[in-house]
């Protein structure tokens, strides 16, 4: 599949309608490609599998994101994760290869853009660790 490294490539999964509506436009104003947008879970991770994404966007305060994170992450585990709050100050971040989470304050848009913006990050190799 040919595509700028540049360009992320991003599925949107299961925020609120009109955050997915705000969220995708603030994206795509930024130059990113929103290349899905599914609400219902099942979907998110058919999305993921079908498209491998750089990025996939979940809600960090709905109940089921932590399991649809670890679907998501076994079908396209070269997917980056971020687990989106609500109330848009904090996103917690699963990049590909990693266990662990990192929590990065977003306290405007253009913090959320620039996760999204870093795309995938290279899996190291155990002698780089």
């Amino acid at each position: 599949m040919d595509r700028e490294p540049s360009t992320p490539r991003v599925v949107i999964g299961n925020l609120e309608p009109i955050m997915a509506l705000g969220l995708t436009a603030v994206l795509t104003e930024a130059g990113i490609r929103v290349v899905g947008r599914e609400r219902v879970p099942a979907r998110v991770v058919d999305e993921a599998s079908r498209l491998l994404p750089d990025v996939v966007v979940l809600d960090r305060d709905d109940g089921g994101s932590r399991a649809l994170c670890a679907r998501v992450r076994r079908v396209s585990p070269t997917t980056k994760v971020i687990l989106w709050a609500r109330d848009e100050s904090l996103l917690e971040v699963l990049d590909p290869g990693s266990d662990a989470a990192r929590l990065v304050w977003a306290t405007v848009p253009d913090d959320l853009r620039r996760e999204v913006a870093a795309g995938r990050q290279p899996l190291k190799s155990p002698s780089e660790e």
